[in-house]
């Protein structure tokens, strides 16, 4: 159980954290040397005993992170020893292994042991994340001697809350000069690219101290910015650029794509940036993993006898484009007949009632005309799986190019009209739509659609039959039931809000639900309060939170398991609550 820090902010597996020390610290951090109080290795006291004597004797409450003796291991030696833990009040450090297999005794920041010698991509992202794993989500971690100005972004984005100057100071000593895009011999650069106080004096004295101050200014630069990505939710996009400086960097971002577990039990499902999705690491990212996933798992397209295959827009939601609209114009009233479905990369598919879910109505990509290798073969992939489940008697392509040529080659039986927006293009979609619909049955209400699609995408399949029965009435964004009571609504960033009767009409699912204890809240629900909340809720999910007292409906802060582990920190914003 910690008392002394408490996670802030989420992008991804990164945090912005609260550190509560004599001078509080807003993590991420670079920690200097007198925030730390170390009693060092047991190898320089005579036995165990006397390493926990000291210190225990040495132990404060207070101002700095108190880390007790410990065992130091090379990398690759499985640890033989342990050291009991040390009561202490203040805020507390312990160093673990990253072979160790039993869980670490509680503290409040957790050290990652022998962090120097992890130069292999694939052992650092393991060790990272099954610390990761096997430590309360309210905890910190820190990195020991690893930070540089070229891969702090990325140690940030793996999970690491805390750093140091160590490697860098060292490697200014030895000459070794960095900058955010990697490091030089200080002696074999012509000029110096930067001009801050320490280079000006380099420029007149060859002093090695004034390269590791160089070097630390750096860092302390580069801290600032990956602050501002998490803040603004893009530290992946900026983690995807700065890979680019070293192999073995992007080797560990590749690496850590493949830990799907660790990446989306931490990722919210929305956020307030656009995603840019500029490279093949993209297309492994789990906002687009889960969209396809929640698309091919839990949506179930309305019955229709006609799908319409679409290509999308630069602009988002596709519907207010230039294209779509004279789309939408050249199908008329058949429209009512169809379905329709946007192909896009690297999403793949968005079904129209969904265009207003992140990251559908919030991503861009290069536009270059054509689709690589992968974009298709993940294009290919999904839309076949997706035919599996939905049915459709016809099937109608307006789309050209490289994009035509994939469908082609997977062979669905489709009519192409070529794609296009000229007069003539729009008059084969038309065309072709007419005679596909001809006997078609008309489609219900469109923003019926809407909410029953929202509703499964955002509970699972079957969640709008339940939300829907027994009759209901749309007006504008609103949906209520056949007496007029509310049911739930769109938000403005294309998710759904329940009111409480939506919610009752959703709770005997079990999904989504978080259970508070014996109390009304009287504001948002913080994490002592839960007492089970479901695996599935993910930052930024609708939840239904009830009690012995209390029944409400609110917005997830964090994911389910963490309500549960966490002892710090706004678990569910709460924006309806009743006494029962």
């Amino acid at each position: 159980m910690t008392r002394h820090f408490e996670v802030k902010d989420r992008d991804g597996p990164a945090r912005m954290g609260r550190l509560r020390l004599a001078a509080p610290v807003e993590t991420p951090a670079i920690l200097s040397r007198d925030l730390i109080q170390s009693v060092g290795p047991i190898w320089a006291f005579p036995s165990i005993e006397e390493a926990v004597s000291a210190g225990s004797a040495s132990s404060e409450e207070g101002g700095r992170i108190f880390i007790g003796p410990h065992a130091p291991f090379s990398l690759h030696t499985e640890p033989t020893l342990a050291v009991p833990p040390i009561p202490r009040g203040g805020p507390s450090g312990v160093v673990v292994h990253p072979l160790t297999m039993d869980r670490p005794p509680a503290a409040d920041v957790y050290v990652l042991g022998a962090a120097g010698s992890l130069r292999n991509p694939r052992e650092l992202v393991a060790s990272i994340v099954k610390i990761r794993e096997m430590t309360p989500p309210d905890s910190a971690l820190y990195a020991p001697a690893l930070a540089t100005p070229a891969n702090l972004a990325l140690l940030v984005y793996l999970g690491v809350d805390l750093v140091d100057g160590a490697r860098i100071v060292v490697d200014g000593l030895l000459g070794r000069y960095h900058l955010r895009d990697g490091v030089w011999p200080v002696e074999a650069l012509k000029e110096l690219p930067c001009r801050c106080p320490f280079c000006r004096a380099l420029e007149e004295e060859q002093d090695p101290k004034l390269v590791a101050e160089h070097n630390q200014l750096k860092l302390e630069e580069e801290l600032s910015i990956v602050k501002t990505m998490i803040r603004s939710g893009t530290l992946r996009e900026y983690a995807e650029r700065q890979v680019r400086v070293a192999p073995e960097e992007t080797a560990a971002l590749r690496l850590l794509d493949q830990e799907h577990r660790y990446l989306e039990r931490r990722t919210p499902t929305a956020r307030r940036s656009v995603m840019y999705a500029n490279c093949a690491e993209s297309l492994q990212r789990v906002e687009v993993t889960r969209f396809a996933e929640r698309v091919l798992e839990r949506y179930r397209a309305p019955e229709s006898d006609v799908l319409l295959l679409l290509p999308c827009s630069a602009r988002k939601p596709y519907s207010t484009s230039r294209s779509h609209r004279l789309f939408a114009s050249a199908l008329g009233e058949a429209r009512r007949r169809l379905h329709e479905l946007i192909l896009t990369s690297p999403l793949a598919l968005v079904p129209r009632e969904l265009e207003e879910v992140y990251p559908a109505a919030s991503y861009d990509v290069p536009v270059t005309g054509r689709w690589d290798l992968l974009e298709r073969k993940w294009l290919t992939r999904c839309l076949e799986r997706y035919l599996e489940r939905n049915r459709y008697r016809r099937i109608v392509a307006h789309i050209e190019g490289e994009l035509e040529e994939a469908v082609v080659d997977s062979g669905i039986d489709a009519v192409f009209t070529g794609g296009g927006t000229d007069g003539e293009a729009l008059g084969r979609l038309s065309e072709a739509v007419a005679e596909a619909t001809c006997d078609a049955r008309p489609l219900e209400g469109f923003f019926i659609q809407k909410f029953r699609a929202l509703a499964d995408y955002s509970f699972g399949l079957g969640a709008g039959r339940d939300l829907l029965a027994g009759g209901v009435r749309v007006r504008g964004r609103e949906l209520s039931s056949a007496d007029r009571k509310p049911l739930a609504s769109f938000t403005p960033h294309g998710t759904i809000a329940l009111s409480p009767e939506g919610a009752r009409r959703l709770l005997s699912r079990g999904g989504y639900v978080v259970e508070i204890g014996d109390f009304v809240p009287r504001g948002d629900v913080l994490a002592p309060g839960v007492a089970r909340a479901d695996d599935q809720i993910r930052p930024g999910d609708e939840v239904i939170v009830t009690g012995e007292a209390a029944f409400g409906v609110g917005r997830a802060k964090m994911s389910g398991w963490e309500m549960v582990e966490a002892t710090r920190g706004i678990a569910v914003e709460l924006r309806h609550v009743e006494r029962v």
